[in-house]
């Protein structure tokens, strides 16, 4: 009986080990940086991280992903109280289309030189803002769809650096490599927050933090922040990868309200 009892005890004890041993397999990564034998993108390495020579790179978030997948989303999350201008960005790799989502459930459409823009009128937040719309002749009222529009076939080139700016913040922070791994299939480098840089003097500190970075590219494909700003924290994400093109018959529906528009002026 006493044996029993003995044996049961040791299954026990083994049990908890075992146990422990999966949950440091599978908990956070190490505070160890990678070793300086792994490759890192340009201007980058196991304990920092140069921003300024990625952006000076021909990759860039717009383009390079373009590479894996037909279409994809630009997914950006900040907290309620620190709304954005522009928060999710949809690319089709195959036709070079662009369309972002704006405040107050507006969306702008980029294709080549063509711009395009929707405001519904219910989501305008003040009378002041939609005299703006009213007063300004490049923007169009339709009473059927109780929506502002506006379209330009020769707006211009829309820079790189409109999209994926996001990413802005995350400069003001040191890092240091802790695995390598994969997103949506890219070979990507894990880099968790480790501090504020020196020059960085009004930056809040980040209680906690990890970004992907493209192993072979040196885009950021994903980053999850959480800054501290007076006793409050503030959660930020940010999340590239594939997704389907949203659906955008309005861009027509502009263009013809446009081409009313300039022949009835023309009248």
């Amino acid at each position: 009986m006493e044996r029993r009892y003995l044996f049961g005890g040791l299954v026990a004890v083994v049990a908890i080990v075992a146990i422990g041993v999966a949950l440091a397999t599978i908990g956070p990564a190490g505070s160890s940086p990678l070793g300086p034998d792994q490759e890192y993108p340009a201007g980058t390495g196991a304990d920092h991280i140069n921003f300024t020579a990625l952006d000076a790179t021909d990759s860039n978030v717009s383009h390079t992903p373009r590479e894996h997948w037909d279409s994809y989303a630009i997914e950006y999350d900040a907290p309620a109280e620190r709304p954005i201008v522009e928060g999710e960005y949809y690319i089709n790799a195959e036709t070079g289309e662009i369309l972002a989502e704006r405040w107050y459930d507006a969306e702008v459409y980029r294709n080549g030189s063509i711009y395009a823009f929707l405001q519904p009128a219910e989501s305008i937040p003040n009378s002041h803002q939609r005299e703006e719309f009213e007063s300004d002749d490049s923007f169009v009222y339709d009473n059927d769809t109780d929506a502002y529009y506006r379209y330009d076939p020769q707006y211009g080139n829309l820079a790189p650096t409109n999209i994926g700016r996001h990413t802005n913040m995350l400069e003001r922070y040191t890092w240091e490599a802790v695995n390598t791994t994969t997103h949506h299939g890219v070979p990507v480098i894990t880099y968790q927050v480790t501090g504020t840089r020196a020059n960085a003097s009004n930056a809040s500190p980040a209680s906690n933090g990890t970004l992907r970075l493209g192993l072979d590219d040196g885009v950021i494909y994903a980053f999850d922040i959480t800054i501290e700003d007076d006793g409050t924290s503030y959660q930020y994400t940010y999340n590239v990868g594939p997704a389907p093109f949203p659906e955008h018959d309005w861009v027509e529906t502009a263009r013809e309200l446009a081409a009313e528009n300039t022949t009835a002026e023309s009248s």
